[in-house]
């Protein structure tokens, strides 16, 4: 591929770079139009005897072949693409669910060649059906053939660089726990927040259990929401250590811890766990709140099906700085999360 001027009279069959505007702002060329024998009498009626072009050789692919097979290779399960010319393909979700990422092949590819780039929405968005979630973009007017060969190359041996996994129907536990003098109260605070979540995540909330804060009456109320897909517990008390009481309940029901502390704030104290197939959460402070917090990265993946592992938990961190909440007490409050 060669950019730059030529004499008009050896720019025929060239990609004219910028656009041309006769005298009166006119477009008359836009760039990107191949220039023909037929185009000479206009480029010289602008008083122009040479122009910058682009001229591909038989090696080379045009901006938007490339772009074709490249957001192709990119399309993984449930990510539709289609290329609406200028070198471009959009990438788009098949269904409303979240985005995973093969991060370290997508950088791979980003620094393959310069004129070749892909920019997608942070991993493990949640998209909505017809989001966009990734751009291809050629940048020039054309790229060498065997760069698009190393892309595709690349996205072959990843099980997918762009996946969307889909939201299932699941059915939601919520235990809610405290004094009874606070019942009332309690539930209140906690079912609303959580049952507009998960409603709007396309699940079914379960009526809520109340219990006492205490290690056996927990325990026993996990174990009677076994056939739940997902377990909520909520209450009276954050969760400071992980031999408190909510992580003490679930291993005396018969559970797993796989992290107490997530890095993500708000919602630092959550705890994840599982009862055998069912992930168990121990829901901060921060659940009753409306904005963002980190029951909105960890249920929406839950909810695909996926099981989190401590090593996924752990990797929240970089960009788990989410905004405050003006509700909180400042400082941040231990019994807050």
């Amino acid at each position: 591929m060669k950019f730059g001027e030529l004499p008009i009279a050896e720019a025929i069959g060239a990609i004219l770079a910028h656009k041309l505007y006769d005298s009166t702002g006119k477009l008359v060329f836009n760039k990107g139009h191949v220039l023909g024998e037929s185009d000479l009498a206009a480029l010289r009626s602008l008083g122009l005897e040479r122009i910058i072009v682009t001229q591909l050789s038989d090696a080379d692919l045009h901006e938007d072949i490339a772009a074709e097979r490249i957001g192709k290779a990119l399309a993984g399960p449930m990510v539709e693409w289609r290329t609406p010319g200028v070198g471009r393909a959009n990438l788009t979700a098949a269904a409303r669910g979240v985005l995973h990422v093969d991060v370290p092949k997508l950088e791979l590819i980003n620094n393959i060649y310069d004129g070749i780039t892909i920019a997608t929405l942070r991993e493990y968005s949640l998209v909505g059906a017809g989001e966009m979630v990734a751009l291809v973009k050629v940048v020039p007017f054309g790229v060498p053939g065997a760069r698009v060969v190393d892309v595709e190359r690349i996205a072959e041996a990843s099980a997918a660089i762009l996946r969307i996994l889909p939201l299932l129907e699941k059915q939601v536990a919520l235990i809610v726990t405290g004094p009874e003098a606070r019942r009332e109260r309690l539930l209140k605070s906690f079912h609303g927040p959580v049952l507009q979540r998960i409603r709007g995540w396309g699940s079914h909330l379960l009526e809520p259990t109340f219990v006492a804060h205490d290690v056996d009456a927990i325990a026993a109320a996990i174990r009677a929401q076994a056939s739940a897909d997902l377990i909520l517990v909520a209450g009276i008390s954050a969760i400071i250590d992980r031999e408190d009481i909510v992580p003490s309940a679930l291993l005396r029901a018969g559970g797993s811890i796989t992290l107490h502390g997530v890095p993500v704030d708000p919602g630092t104290l959550l705890m994840m766990g599982y009862l055998d197939e069912a992930p168990v959460v121990g829901a901060p402070g921060c659940v009753k709140s409306p904005k963002t917090n980190v029951i909105d990265w960890i249920l929406p993946r839950l909810l695909t099906g996926e099981r989190l592992t401590r090593a996924n938990l752990v990797s929240m961190g970089h960009g788990g700085l989410l905004k405050d909440i003006a509700e909180r007490p400042m400082p941040r409050s231990a019994t807050d999360g």
